[in-house]
C-alpha cells in the first residue's frame, strides 16, 4: 500500500489567476511537484481500499528543477517559484500514483526507500541520493555538458576573473564582509597567506592595504590567472595543500594571517568518494607558519543553514533543517567538528560571526537578502595558535 512518508510537507503556493496550487516537497530527497486540491484529497486517503478515485483525470504540475545549476549560492529550494512556469500535467490515477511515487510524495516500500540516502556509486548512479557534491557534479556533467572547474569561475567571478558578481551572495556578503576585514583588521607591512587562493582576487585584496601576501594553491590554471592579474606585494606558489610537507617553502613564524575561504569544509566532507584530506595535517602546516599571537582566519559555509531551503513569505522566510551532526546531504561540517580540529591542533577560537548581506543587495534580489539576513550563508572563524 503507498503512502505519503513524513519527509513530505506541503505548501500554499496560490496567486492571482492560479488558484488551487499546493506544493509537496519532500525534504529529505530535495524533489518537489506541484499539485491540485484535488491530488491532495487522494493522497489523504491512499490508505482507504475502494476511496473515491473521481475525477478520472488528475491536475499537477512539473515544477522542480536543479536550481543551484546558476549558482552555490542561489535559491537552493528546487522549485520555480514564478506559477506561470509551471508546466501543468493533466494524468489519470495510475500515471499520477506514478509521478507522485517518482517525486517521493508517496512510497511503497519504506525500507527500499530508505536504502536511497547513500553515496552515489558513480557518475551514472540515479537510484541513490547522494549528497549535495555528488548530485551538483552529476547533473552539470550529464544534463549541463558543463565542466565543473570552469562553472565554478563563471558563478562566482566576472567574466574577466577581476572582481566577483554584485548581484548573487558572493558579492553581497563575503566580498562586502572582506572589504571592510582588509580594510579594519589588515595593516601595511603584515604578512598573510592565502591558501586556497584560486584565482588570486582576495590576495589582491589583502594586498591593496599595503601587506605582503603569499597566495597559495594546488591548481595551475587558477594560478596563472592570479599571477597575470596580481597586485604589486602579492607572490603566488603552487602547492598540493593539505599534503604533509605542502607547505614547506614557507618559513616557519613568517605569518601575521592565514586566511582560507570555501575549502576548509573539503577537509570534512571530501569532494568525492575516497579523497585524502586531513585536516589536522592542514592545522599543523597553518600553525608552523603562523608568528606567535598570528591568526588563522576562516570564512566557510554555515555549518547549519547552508542550502537549507528558501521557504515562505520573501520578506518573512522560515527554512526545514533535516540534518546536523550527520551529514547525509550536506558537504559542511557542523560547528563542533570544526571547534574540535582547531583545539586538537592547538588553536583557540577567538572570534565566531555570522555573516549577512550588505544593504544594497534588498533591490537586488528581495528574496535572496531576507533569507540570508535571516538565516546566516557563511560564518567568520578566527583562531589563534596555544602557546606549545
Amino acid at each position: 500500500m503507498s503512502f505519503v512518508p513524513k519527509d513530505v510537507i506541503i505548501l500554499p503556493e496560490m496567486a492571482p489567476g492560479y488558484p488551487g496550487r499546493w506544493l509537496a516537497m519532500n525534504v529529505f530527497t530535495r524533489t518537489c511537484l506541484g499539485l491540485s486540491s484535488e491530488v491532495l484529497e487522494l493522497i489523504s486517503h491512499l490508505d482507504e481500499p475502494g476511496a473515491n478515485t473521481s475525477p478520472a483525470v488528475f491536475r499537477c504540475w512539473d515544477t522542480e528543477y536543479f536550481s543551484n545549476e546558476d549558482g552555490l549560492l542561489e535559491d537552493p529550494s528546487r522549485y520555480r517559484r514564478k506559477s506561470a512556469d509551471w508546466k501543468e500535467l493533466s494524468l489519470g490515477r495510475e500515471e499520477l500514483l506514478k509521478k507522485l511515487k517518482a517525486h517521493c510524495v508517496i512510497v511503497d516500500d519504506m525500507e527500499a526507500y530508505l536504502a536511497r540516502f547513500g553515496h552515489k556509486r558513480n557518475l551514472l548512479d540515479r537510484q541513490r541520493i547522494g549528497n549535495f557534491h555528488e548530485q551538483h557534479g552529476q547533473h552539470l556533467m550529464l544534463n549541463r555538458r558543463t565542466d565543473p572547474a570552469s562553472w565554478w569561475m563563471q558563478q562566482k567571478f566576472t567574466a574577466d576573473l577581476r572582481a566577483v558578481h554584485s548581484d548573487n551572495l558572493y558579492g553581497a556578503v563575503q566580498w562586502s564582509f572582506l572589504e571592510q576585514f582588509a580594510k579594519n583588521r589588515i595593516g601595511r607591512e603584515m604578512s598573510v597567506a592565502d591558501i586556497g587562493c584560486g584565482t588570486g582576487l582576495f590576495s589582491n585584496l589583502f594586498a591593496s592595504t599595503g601587506a605582503q601576501v603569499t597566495g597559495i594553491d594546488p591548481s595551475e590554471e587558477y594560478l596563472a590567472v592570479a599571477r597575470s592579474n596580481a597586485a604589486a606585494g602579492t607572490t603566488f606558489l603552487r602547492a598540493n595543500i593539505g599534503e604533509a610537507g605542502a607547505l614547506a617553502s614557507i618559513a616557519n613564524g613568517s605569518m601575521d594571517i592565514v586566511f582560507m575561504t570555501d575549502a576548509l569544509l573539503f577537509y570534512f566532507c571530501p569532494f568525492y568518494p575516497g579523497q585524502k584530506a586531513d585536516v589536522h595535517v592542514l592545522l599543523s602546516d597553518i600553525r608552523r607558519i603562523l608568528k606567535p599571537k598570528g591568526r588563522f582566519v576562516s570564512i566557510e559555509p554555515h555549518s547549519v543553514f547552508y542550502m537549507a531551503p528558501w521557504l515562505g513569505d520573501t520578506a518573512r522566510p522560515f527554512t526545514v533543517i533535516t540534518e546536523s551532526s550527520n551529514k547525509t546531504f550536506g558537504i559542511n561540517p557542523p560547528f563542533s567538528w570544526v571547534f574540535k580540529s582547531l583545539r586538537e591542533s592547538g588553536f583557540a577560537v577567538t572570534d565566531l560571526q555570522e555573516l549577512g548581506p550588505a544593504d544594497y543587495f534588498e533591490s537586488v534580489n528581495p528574496r535572496a537578502y531576507h533569507f540570508a539576513k535571516q538565516f546566516p550563508v557563511w560564518q567568520f572563524i578566527e583562531s589563534v595558535a596555544l602557546a606549545e
